[in-house]
């Protein structure tokens, strides 16, 4: 039988990314591969009915990358189901009896592969991320599993480039252009990216999630995880979030998850609100179905419980100072507490900081980050997606993520943004006709005299709140002062 010398093998799943994948192929043809390494890319082409496979011809013969094609077949698990189906190449089929067992060549070319790389078919990677990422995998024999740090690539402006583009709609398409809106969104998206790896980093790189944009995988973990799991593949479609659920079982199986300290992945961002809150309900189901199901048996578990809590921590602060401070001024009763003030300083030279060691980070996103304009608006939104999914479990029907975010980046369904905005204007014209209309009443002693109880017991309550965000933000602001970068 033939010998290998030792290789990489990246893993692609795609469904119809024409638009993106000729970017991610020249990325990998830059890529500076370790001395005695080899690099093969697998493409699982999961019921593509575009110009995909194409592109990855095209793109093949002029990178001279050396690429394996798979159709995936009678696939209905999505992106695990396709990704599955190129692990089977490399270890069979458990669960077809014709195909359970590999060719002895095939054994020997697997055991040659001394690391698989998860990518998608929509990043762009730095021309050193491989090789980072394999220099921390080998660190420690025990490192199973180290992702990427992720940064969303902010659009240029379109009327500047492409007015008399005949290439315009394709390259608005692929989201390399965009309006002032749509690079505010990226922004956002860029921060959450930036705390969110900085957490890890300052968390001993602990990884949360090895995440399925970019990660690199020792063989011999992924293959236990198969294993142990009993799974057809490497992944488990029983959530919308397949890379949390396979980052807890290398846990599970010994092996440690790291963050990378400096490999960098460009991913894809979503460009408006409608697709940024499909993409986000899908990971946000996809987390909390991990932690209905996990309890507080694992230590990421208690870590996501402790920050859905905060989140609703941060809620209830905002609804109780609207609700106390209207019912006071209206009834006459309202007395400014300079305590209230000292979360929104502290507030704002977290964000302050979280901006400036965001990478690409613009100097609109300083002013309005300072000014807590975009936190305020991104964490209102942020709270409405978890509302919804929290309400969506109730529910007995089962929501697909996957086919919502994908109708949403493609058009297929339409924001009702509008509707709920023009609701929220009549819901507050109305409480306002109404105060205007009982204002001497609320004014009376009578109300003054009812609600005052409550009032004061309310503000206590406020103030313990706030005191205890503060010292959360102070906790949070302490740790940045920390060399690490997003």
């Amino acid at each position: 039988m033939g010998q290998f010398s030792p290789r990489i093998a990246v893993m692609i799943p795609a469904h119809n990314e024409e638009d993106s994948i000729a970017d991610v192929l020249k990325s990998l043809s830059e890529q500076s591969i370790p001395k005695g390494l080899e690099m093969d890319i697998y493409i699982a082409l999961d019921n593509c009915t575009d110009n995909t496979e194409k592109i990855i011809m095209q793109c093949n013969a002029r990178y001279h990358l050396t690429v394996f094609l798979l159709r995936t077949v009678d696939n209905k698990q999505r992106k695990v189901g396709a990704l599955n189906q190129l692990y089977q190449l490399f270890w069979g089929n458990p669960i077809d009896p014709v195909h359970q067992d590999i060719g002895g060549l095939q054994k020997k070319y697997a055991e040659s592969i001394v690391a698989f790389v998860g990518i998608d078919a929509d990043v762009y990677l730095d021309k050193d991320c491989i090789r980072i990422l394999w220099s921390e995998l080998s660190q420690n024999h025990k490192i199973g599993a180290v992702s990427a740090n992720y940064t969303c690539l902010v659009p240029e402006s379109a009327r500047r480039h492409l007015r008399n583009d005949p290439n315009r709609e394709r390259l608005l398409r692929q989201g390399k252009y965009g309006t002032p809106l749509n690079r505010w969104w990226v922004a956002q998206q860029n921060r959450e990216f930036a705390q969110w790896t900085m957490k890890q980093k300052y968390a001993g790189h602990f990884a949360e999630i090895a995440g399925g944009q970019c990660s690199i995988f020792r063989p011999k973990a992924a293959k236990e995880v198969s294993e142990c799991y009993k799974l057809n593949g490497l992944y488990d479609d029983k959530s919308d979030t397949e890379d949390l659920l396979l980052t807890q079982y290398i846990r599970a199986c010994g092996w440690v998850c790291l963050i990378s300290k400096h490999a960098r992945c460009y991913v894809d961002s979503m460009k408006t609100l409608h697709t940024y809150s499909s993409q986000r309900n899908k990971w946000v189901s996809g987390t909390t179905d991990y932690m209905l199901q996990d309890g507080l048996s694992t230590k990421y578990a208690r870590r996501l419980w402790i920050q859905e809590s905060g989140l609703f921590i941060n809620l209830l602060i905002r609804c109780l100072f609207v609700v106390l401070v209207g019912l006071s001024v209206l009834t006459e009763q309202f007395y400014w507490n300079w305590i209230w003030i000292t979360p929104i300083i502290a507030a704002s030279i977290l964000n302050l900081i979280l901006t400036l060691k965001t990478p690409n980070s613009r100097f609109i996103d300083v002013v309005l980050a300072a000014l807590l304009i975009s936190p305020e608006i991104y964490l209102w939104i942020t709270i409405g997606i978890h509302i919804n999914v929290w309400l969506a479990k109730i529910k007995i029907t089962k929501q697909d993520g996957w086919a919502n975010q994908y109708r949403a980046e493609t058009g297929q369904t339409r924001s009702h943004f509008v509707l709920y905005f023009l609701l929220f204007i009549f819901g507050v014209a109305t409480a306002a006709y109404f105060i205007e209309v009982n204002s001497g009443l609320l004014a009376s002693q009578t109300i003054q005299t009812a609600l005052k109880p409550y009032l004061m017991q309310g503000f206590v309550v406020l103030t313990i709140l706030t005191i205890f965000e503060f010292m959360v933000m102070i906790h949070q602001i302490w740790r940045l002062r920390g060399p690490y970068k997003a």
